[in-house]
Order: C-alpha cells, then sequence, then structure tokens
C-alpha cells in the first residue's frame, strides 16, 4: 500500500554523509511506489542548488547527484524553505529541476495531514 512521506532534511555541507543517507531513504522509497515529497531547511537548502551536489556521497559509497537525479526523473516535489533561501540569497534561478522555494506553510500542512508520515534527517 502506497503512503505519503515527507522527508524533512537540515544537514548542511559539514553533515554531508547524513544528508546524502536522507537523500538515499527518499529516493528508495520513491523507488517503491510511496508518493514522497522533500523539503530542505538550514543549511540543507544548498542540495537543491544547481552543482552543489556533485561529487558528494555518503561513507558507503553513494553519489547524492545520483539519489537527487532519482527523484527529479520521479517527479518529487523537493521544497526549499523560503525564509532559509531569502537569508541566503538564493532564488528560484538557482535551483535543480523539481526545486522550488516553498513558505513554512506547506511544511506546516504536511506535518499535519494525518496521511502523511514525515521523517526528519
Amino acid at each position: 500500500m502506497a503512503q505519503k512521506i515527507c522527508f524533512v532534511i537540515s544537514k548542511g555541507f559539514e553533515k554531508s554523509g547524513g544528508a546524502t543517507r536522507a537523500f538515499q531513504f527518499a529516493a528508495l522509497t520513491v523507488e517503491a511506489g510511496h508518493q514522497v515529497e522533500v523539503f530542505l531547511i538550514d543549511d540543507a537548502i544548498h542540495w537543491a542548488q544547481l552543482g552543489m551536489a556533485e561529487g558528494i556521497r555518503s561513507s558507503t559509497g553513494e553519489h547524492m547527484k545520483d539519489l537527487l537525479d532519482i527523484l527529479v526523473a520521479k517527479k518529487t516535489p523537493i521544497h526549499v524553505c523560503k525564509a532559509c533561501a531569502d537569508k541566503r540569497l538564493i532564488s528560484p534561478d538557482d535551483l535543480i529541476e523539481g526545486a522550488q522555494i516553498s513558505g513554512a506553510p506547506v511544511l506546516v500542512n504536511m506535518i499535519g495531514d494525518p496521511n502523511c508520515k514525515v521523517i526528519t534527517f
């Protein structure tokens, strides 16, 4: 039975291995047929910037770029926190395909949706 799952990721450059692991679980989940959305907050918003995932991998060797490519190919919504993006001067033009800048109410709606599981990294 397919489920709706939101991955909230806050790990940035200093925890790139953990961030890659979060994207790995999101990619595996979407490949298993579940409805997945990703919401990036704090320094994790940089992963949605063009070119930032290049060369980043987990301790077990998974490449973040490959995992993001799976999410994009499956048309997984990737939300970038608006307040976080504004603070870091990141605009929609800076983002990978499928990523969009979203305000806090989008995340609050996911958290409040009884049919949505929220997983945080």
